[in-house]
């Protein structure tokens, strides 16, 4: 632990404990940070003071925090070392790649954080924190997986032409983090690492390049109470800005404060966090308008499906109807025919005893 007295780090404070008062004092001082701070949202203004005046972290699911930790530009090892725990083996980051390129993205995004990177030995690696459950998750992260493939593709047969082979593709990884998860991932409440690739039921063996990793953070943080994994850190450094829990990640992992000193040291900034938090904010706004309409758009598709099955079920009603009345008018025509037919027989009937009383009459004259 450093000696250094602007980084006092305890189990219950973050820096050097700075008045509230003294804070917003600050704030109010200057119209751009004032008009920042009443830009933020309750919560978020919370945070930020709780955060300034050392009580609490920094959220670091939060695109700016991430990417000023994490850049793959400054800091490449500290990407490589959360990868290769998530992955289970050891990665270098080579270089940090524009997620835009020719990536099939909507123009509104869920996204909070999304960084692509090229690794040592050629793969890529699509890095996603999600705030906020969006719908098709699965089918979205193959869409993508399948543009990092063809964008690595199209990089190899540009570079290498007519010697191109496709034993020169590398994998690629779609890794996604998700701080609010759906119900389909609580339906594994003891499971927050979620490993996929493509096999065969047969059992051969090819390799098809594509990997995936998903990781409810929000059931991590429920079943792990303990920092037992270097991967345990990693996620608590993630979604813990509890000073008692900070503590403990730097007890078991000494290499974690650096990065916790570069967090504190924005307690003297506090027009560049304040900055942080609102470009956060903006962010969070466009992904809850954007989880809003795909929300809206599942209802209406659901109420479009009740109707056509409402619709089809009276279809249905109707046709047995018109089959029951057909029924009973057939059976209404099978009892008119049988009466007739009775009616027939009885006439007949009839006919035959006035014919046979007529023959006995004559019988009768012809004895006498």
């Amino acid at each position: 632990m450093t000696n250094d007295s602007t980084i006092n780090l305890t189990q219950t404070r973050l820096g050097i404990p700075t008045a509230r008062q003294e804070i917003l004092k600050t704030i109010h001082s200057s119209s751009e940070m004032n008009s920042l701070y009443d830009s933020l949202v309750a919560p978020l203004q919370e945070r930020f003071l709780a955060f300034c005046e050392g009580s609490r972290g920094l959220p670091m699911t939060y695109d700016p925090f991430f990417k000023f930790i994490f850049n793959p530009d400054t800091h490449p090892d500290r990407l490589a070392a959360l990868l290769s725990q998530i992955l289970g083996e050891k990665v270098n980051v080579k270089q940090a790649l524009l997620s835009e390129s020719t990536r099939i993205i909507e123009e509104s995004s869920l996204l909070i954080m999304d960084i692509v990177v090229e690794l040592e030995n050629g793969s890529l690696a699509n890095v996603e924190i999600q705030k906020i459950p969006y719908a098709f998750c699965g089918e979205r992260g193959a869409c993508y997986s399948s543009d990092l493939v063809l964008r690595q593709y199209s990089r190899y047969k540009k570079e290498n032409g007519k010697d191109f082979k496709y034993e020169d593709m590398r994998k690629v990884y779609t890794i996604v983090l998700l701080e609010k998860s759906d119900s389909k991932f609580h339906d594994f409440p003891n499971n927050f690492l979620h490993f996929a690739k493509q096999t065969f039921h047969t059992g051969l063996e090819l390799e098809l390049l594509q990997e995936y990793v998903f990781i409810p953070l929000d059931i991590f943080k429920n079943i792990s109470q303990n920092i037992d994994t270097e991967l345990d850190a990693w996620l608590h450094f993630l979604i813990s800005d509890d000073p008692a829990i900070i503590y403990k990640i730097i007890q078991k992992f000494p290499f974690f404060e650096e990065f916790y000193q570069e967090v504190i040291s924005f307690q003297t900034d506090i027009k560049e966090v304040l900055s942080m938090f609102s470009e956060a904010l903006k962010i969070m706004d466009k992904n809850t308008v954007q989880y809003m309409v795909d929300e809206m758009q599942k209802d209406i598709d659901k109420l479009a499906a009740e109707r056509d099955n409402a619709i089809t079920e009276k279809d249905t009603a109707i046709a047995e109807k018109d089959t029951a009345i057909a029924e009973k008018d057939t059976a209404i025509a099978e009892k008119d025919t049988a009466i007739a037919e009775k009616d027939t027989a009885i006439a007949e009937k009839q006919s035959l005893e006035q014919e046979n009383r007529r023959l006995l009459e004559l019988l009768k004259q012809y004895q006498k």
